[in-house]
């Protein structure tokens, strides 16, 4: 399905089978065409594909219904230990703030199918959820569970849910929004342009109480580390990854590429596909390593780091780094 190919663990799969079994979906069902079996499911090392766990949704979606209250429901199971190194690197950090650059710079170490960014302004701040890189069949499914999960998090750091002031959904308001309430503490305004939640800026510099710098440090190396390890390639892709960050400053194309490795476009084309992954993915995210990267070690300007990635238009290093990262290069930086 797509081209979701960041690994990840288990942990939520299982979760969500296991509601939706309670709901009364098989667990074959659960599990139909996603290439997922028992062992793997009690596996705490095994690895499956983020395609896989939409693989699952699309599964309870078809058998169950589009059901908020299911979605909603597993997101409210998602705790921080869930989430292992990347829950405790938030847990130790300074303030809400730090935990939440930390949590944004390596989200794909989550479940989160949506993007997620913070946006400040004046006294408020606004946290975007972005479902529109799902398949629009599992995107209400998607977006209820990630931003359950969301305000769980919150409600695990300081017992109490989120004072959220204003709450925006895209999708249309069920028959019955009483979960909604319960969840979020709040009655969502639903049919809005985006979605995202309305809340005092201030509450980003509340301390939190598990809060210890020396573990944060470490933890956030692990974070890197397993980040590392779980992007790095086989196969042909190895070699296009490889291809791309030794150049990656000539901005070279796909055509050139393919002719370094003595195959045609359409044959590299063809193979990636077979690897779950595209060349523009390939490039994507060795630019997004390399910047974070360049900007974290380097006193380079921004200017010399968008022209070390092979753009030639700084704008458009920042319009791509606010969409890896949810901020800008300089406020990434800075933090």
């Amino acid at each position: 399905m797509g081209s979701w190919t960041e690994k990840r663990n288990t942990s939520s799969v299982r979760l969500m089978a296991d509601i939706a079994q309670k709901q009364g979906l098989t667990k074959e069902a659960c599990l139909a065409n996603t290439g997922i079996n028992d062992a793997m499911l009690t596996d705490p090392c095994a690895e499956i594909e983020a395609s896989q766990e939409l693989q699952l949704i699309e599964n309870i979606v078809d058998g169950l219904g589009d059901n908020p209250s299911i979605a909603l429901e597993v997101g409210s199971h998602y705790h921080l230990t869930t989430y292992g190194i990347w829950g405790f690197a938030f847990t130790s950090s300074r303030t809400l703030r730090d935990a939440v650059e930390i949590g944004l710079r390596y989200i794909s170490l989550t479940f989160a199918f949506c993007k997620i960014s913070l946006n400040e302004e004046g006294e408020y701040a606004y946290l975007y959820v972005d479902s529109d890189g799902v398949p629009e069949k599992l995107r209400p499914f998607v977006l209820n569970r990630d931003s359950a999960a969301i305000m769980n998090i919150h409600r695990e750091l300081f017992t109490d849910p989120m004072p959220v002031e204003e709450f925006y959904l895209q999708s249309d308001a069920p028959q019955d929004i009483s979960i909604y309430k319960t969840v979020f503490n709040i009655e969502p305004k639903f049919g809005q342009a985006r979605n995202y939640a309305v809340f005092q800026r201030s509450l980003l510099d509340l301390p939190l109480p598990t809060a210890n710098e020396t573990t944060m440090q470490l933890l956030v190396a692990q974070c890197q580390n397993l980040l590392e390890q779980r992007q790095s390639r086989t196969g042909v892709a190895n070699k296009v990854r490889q291809r791309l960050i030794a150049s990656i400053d000539k901005a070279v194309n796909m055509e050139a590429i393919s002719e370094a490795l003595c195959v045609s476009p359409r044959t590299l084309r063809r193979q990636l596909t077979a690897e779950n992954t595209s060349f523009r993915n390939l490039q994507e995210e060795v630019r997004e390593t390399l910047a974070c990267e360049f900007i974290q070690t380097t006193n380079l300007t921004m200017e010399e780091i968008a022209v070390r990635l092979g753009y030639s238009d700084t704008s458009n290093f920042f319009h791509a780094f606010k969409r890896w990262k949810g901020m800008t290069p300089n406020e990434f930086r800075q933090q």
